[in-house]
């Protein structure tokens, strides 16, 4: 897909991080947007930047676990855009803790925003992107969708099975020679606000969770604002090498020079990847942050 204009995109977990910046840059390009965010007021504040725009703009605001909300939509976009052209799967969040530590409501609640909306809005909007000439959807694995990380267990679960999943319908579209292309997105250290949304089954200072992407805070809220604030990418950046990448069909989408290191490591040193991981938080500060 090489041209947006005129084009109709919906974009989950719409109200901040990349969601927005996705939005902000594809009206740029004359894209139309269905917004879909559980957080109604971040959600407008994305309609409001758009409000300049010469684009058709519409909001859907409820969670994705509810999956009656999800079947219903499809209908909705037609009605109110004619058409849809490219689906985002961004929303995310995580579940932080040790495997003793989560129990299955952990489970449940993070499988079905990090994976189970994935794959119910890939498969609810499928058969309207193939009526389309040319058609996408772009789902947002994570670096901890290639290697996993201590605490992490439900993300890592979650976001490898985007993965698995995104790269199958990947070839079944393909050989089908449909006219729909799929991408997955693999966002390295991003600043966003995912670590505020999540929920901690525990944290101690100097948490390793938080340690991975170079923060030093005694508590959750500091280490959120570290997350955010100190990350080498940002959301921005990463909207602009998502949509650049879809133009040049490129279907593995890695984001940040951090991914690029994890992901060459992991393949390299599969059996010392666990002492590997610590060598980016000093390895980061010889990287500029990406605008």
């Amino acid at each position: 897909m090489k041209d947006f204009n005129n084009k109709v995109a919906l974009i989950t977990g719409a109200g901040s991080g990349i969601g927005r910046a996705l939005a902000l840059q594809l009206a740029e390009e004359g894209c139309n947007l269905a917004l879909v965010d559980w957080n109604n007021e971040t959600l407008e504040e994305t309609k409001s930047l758009l409000s300049s725009k010469n684009i058709s703009v519409s909001t859907h605001n409820f969670d994705l676990r509810d999956k009656d909300r999800i079947n219903e939509l499809p209908d909705k976009i037609i009605e109110l855009h004619n058409n849809i052209d490219i689906i985002f799967n961004n929303a995310g969040l995580s579940v932080v803790g040790t495997v003793d530590e989560v129990d299955e409501d952990d489970w449940n609640f993070g499988m079905d925003i990090l994976l189970n909306s994935v794959i119910q809005m890939s498969t609810v909007f499928l058969p309207h992107l193939r009526k389309r000439p040319v058609s996408a959807i772009v789902n947002t694995s994570s670096i901890f969708g290639l290697f996993s990380v201590p605490k992490q267990s439900i993300y890592n679960v979650g976001k490898f099975g985007v993965k698995a999943f995104t790269e199958s319908l990947a070839l079944e579209m393909e050989m089908a020679e449909s006219p729909v292309e799929v991408y997955c997105v693999f966002p390295g250290h991003i600043g966003t606000n995912i670590y505020h949304a999540s929920k901690f089954k525990s944290f101690e200072a100097d948490d390793a969770g938080a340690a991975i992407f170079g923060a030093n805070a005694s508590t959750i809220e500091e280490a959120a604002d570290q997350f955010k604030n100190n990350a080498p990418s940002s959301p921005e950046y990463a909207a602009k090498v998502i949509i650049k990448n879809i133009k040049k069909k490129n279907k593995r989408i890695l984001i940040g020079a951090d991914a690029h290191f994890y992901d060459l490591m992991n393949r390299l040193f599969p059996k010392h990847f666990l002492k590997i991981i610590w060598v980016w938080p000093f390895l980061r500060n010889l990287f500029s942050r990406n605008k």
